[in-house]
């Protein structure tokens, strides 16, 4: 039985945290998260999972600038110092690890992975929200209508063992890790564990995703003209008033996950409408003029 925890960063993921940590908790043994300055009730929501004496831990991001791979490579370090798991899984916060066409709990899988190897999980599906259970706020249960999602960018799993040999470091978006250009090591793309994607849970969290994601890249020192460009894409059409998701042109059908391993799901803490993005931008704004403002004395006390 091997030791395997899950690792992520959260911004403003009030709508979906609850459902993210009680699903997982049902396949990892513990789950570390780092909040990077969220203006909702993300952390709150956290705070009263870890009162129940769940294995969530906690750590905090005061950084304005979002610099996703040297936090995550500083979290894994800090979660495999700590708790010694065999594996980690870095993922999104609105990424579910799955396992379909077979029946019971991922985790199974996960057993049987070689620590010698590197595997890759890709996202299945990318779910939509159409169709919603409105009364439902477990978010596999509320968004059931998905379409095959194509997917290039893998993400990567980490073995401790391979982890600490090479020094390694992972990049951003968590599509592999770093461990040298002359060292080897076996990878494979996992043919049964897989990834349901969450990434439009409605319109108010898009545009909140959208205004306050490309703002805080911008931010970013080393952002080069170019990144994230979805990001952009998506930000232009929202200044222009243009932005336009029919889902239901991509929809397939619907397919819901599997949840019947889960011995425990049932949301306590999440309420409807948690996302606002108007007091999420002007919160994140706030942030960014103190910091502006601190910069400026800083440099005129020099």
């Amino acid at each position: 039985m091997k030791k395997v925890y899950c690792v992520g960063m959260v911004k403003n993921e009030a709508d979906i945290i609850e459902s993210y940590v009680r699903y997982h908790l049902n396949i990892f043994d513990g789950i570390v998260l780092l909040d990077h300055k969220s203006t909702d009730r993300t952390v709150d929501i956290i705070h009263k999972l870890q009162s129940e004496g769940l294995p969530i831990y906690l750590k905090q991001d005061n950084s304005i600038d979002y610099i996703q791979g040297e936090l995550t490579t500083e979290l894994i370090n800090y979660t495999f110092d700590q708790f010694n798991p065999d594996f980690i899984f870095p993922l999104d916060v609105d990424e579910f690890l799955a396992s379909p066409g077979h029946s019971g709990n991922p985790r199974k899988l996960i057993n049987n992975l070689s620590t010698s190897k590197l595997y890759y999980l890709q996202r299945e599906y990318v779910y939509s929200p159409i169709n919603l259970n409105e009364n439902e706020l477990l978010i596999p249960k509320r968004i059931t209508y998905a379409r095959r999602e194509k997917d290039d960018w893998p993400k990567v799993v980490v073995s401790r063992k391979i982890w600490k040999k090479h020094s390694a470091s992972i990049t951003g978006g968590n599509h592999d890790i770093f461990i040298g250009k002359k060292k080897k090591v076996q990878r494979e793309i996992s043919k049964y564990l897989k990834l349901m994607h969450f990434p439009y849970r409605s319109v108010e969290q898009l545009k909140s995703k959208i205004i306050v994601g490309w703002i805080s890249n911008l931010s970013n020192y080393n952002y080069k003209e170019g990144d994230v460009f979805h990001w952009k894409i998506l930000y232009e059409q929202l200044k222009k008033n243009n932005l336009n998701f029919n889902f239901s042109e991509w929809i397939e059908k619907p397919f819901p996950m599997d949840l019947s391993f889960c011995q425990s799901i049932e949301l306590k803490y999440t309420t409807p409408n948690e996302v606002n993005a108007i007091i999420n931008l002007l919160n994140y704004c706030e942030d960014l003029a103190r910091s502006y403002s601190q910069l400026e004395k800083s440099q005129r006390k020099r």
